[in-house]
């Protein structure tokens, strides 16, 4: 009978447990790849913004039209049937490095007037 703490028996559980948590890493980033609104059927969440830890505004699209979706732990509630549909794909909020940037432009034009 072989015995149960030996090195190859300690290496074998090892490597299974590697493999286990291994699987369960690469589980978790394929599920995290897969979002809500991604998949394009007859509806799908358009945007979605975190008030809180708990509490969300959702946009979603429901055929031709889009909702405003109130969430948070009691329950979903419709805030707002917008009349048109919202461009969700206009440009992004301006950063810091924008800012940076023209910043560093006034700073270099002020220096050259004196």
């Amino acid at each position: 009978m072989s015995d149960p703490f030996s090195w190859s028996m300690l290496l074998r559980l090892g490597a299974g447990l590697l493999l286990v948590l291994g699987l369960f890493v690469l589980m978790l980033r394929a599920l995290k790849q897969v979002r809500p609104g991604t998949a394009r059927g007859a509806i799908h969440v358009v945007s979605s913004l975190a008030l809180s830890p708990r509490e969300r505004l959702l946009l979603v699209q429901v055929g031709k039209q889009q909702l405003l979706l109130g969430s948070s732990p009691q329950g979903l509630s419709c805030l707002h049937l917008l009349p048109e549909a919202v461009d969700t794909i206009a440009a992004p909020p301006e950063g810091f490095p924008a800012w940076l940037r023209r910043a560093k432009a006034t700073h270099a034009s002020d220096t050259e007037a004196r």
